[in-house]
């Protein structure tokens, strides 16, 4: 179960101590805190045993709020060693939470910690972030109907398009193509079914070929 922190008891709770924390900016009038609740409270309870959970309620700890720059919720960090590395915000699929939960218990290894699938010269990412992009798009692709390699340098995935996934595609390719500007995303709807193509020049095709592997991966697992 979660403890609640306020600005009084921030530094002992979490300041000190002595394992990594996760840190979840709630409020009680909001819908997605609500919705991620369930899921959360699952992961603390696998994770007791290295991470620790804990909850500000925003609207009760203003001073909090301003310094961690937090403008809506739910926001989670993780805290380690008064270190802030990755930060999450918005009703995430479980995929990316239980991400944010590894990066903190230190389970993220091998071609897992960092996006192995665009080279070090191309992204613009911090490394400590990759973990958490990784499970963003395990998440998108979790909505995956289908996919096809229509060129080299073009896939097309095809997702469900239920409720918020819309929204939760352009938000991620939008901030993909920030520090990978040769990416070249376009998120629209098809026949019942949002339709996410993705298009590298011909130099990054091999990056793409990384992508399309994680991507067949997770729509395999899911069929």
């Amino acid at each position: 179960m979660a403890v609640t922190v306020t600005g009084e008891t921030f530094d002992r709770e979490v300041g000190a101590s002595p394992v990594p924390v996760v840190v979840e900016f709630f409020a009680t009038w909001c819908g997605n805190c609500r919705r991620v609740a369930p899921v959360l409270d699952r992961l603390a309870a696998e994770f007791a045993a290295s991470v620790r959970f804990v909850q500000v309620n925003a609207d009760e700890s203003p001073g909090l709020v301003e310094l961690f720059g937090v403008s809506s919720t739910p926001t989670l960090f993780v805290v380690d060693g008064g270190k802030q590395p990755v930060t999450v915000v918005g009703a995430q699929p479980e995929a990316v939470l239980r991400g944010l939960f590894e990066l903190a218990a230190g389970r993220v290894e091998g071609a897992r910690s960092e996006l192995a699938w665009v080279t070090a010269d191309a992204c613009t990412l911090p490394t400590a972030e990759r973990p958490t992009r990784l499970a963003e798009f395990d998440g998108l692709f979790a909505w995956l109907r289908g996919l096809r390699r229509e060129e080299p340098g073009w896939l097309r995935l095809r997702l469900d398009d239920g409720e918020g996934v819309e929204e939760n595609a352009r938000d991620l390719t939008a901030r993909e193509a920030s520090c990978c500007s040769f990416f070249d995303f376009d998120v629209h709807r098809g026949d019942g079914e949002l339709v996410v193509d993705v298009r590298v020049p011909a130099s990054r095709v091999i990056v793409l070929d990384g992508l399309t592997a994680q991507a067949e991966a997770a729509y395999a697992a899911r069929v």
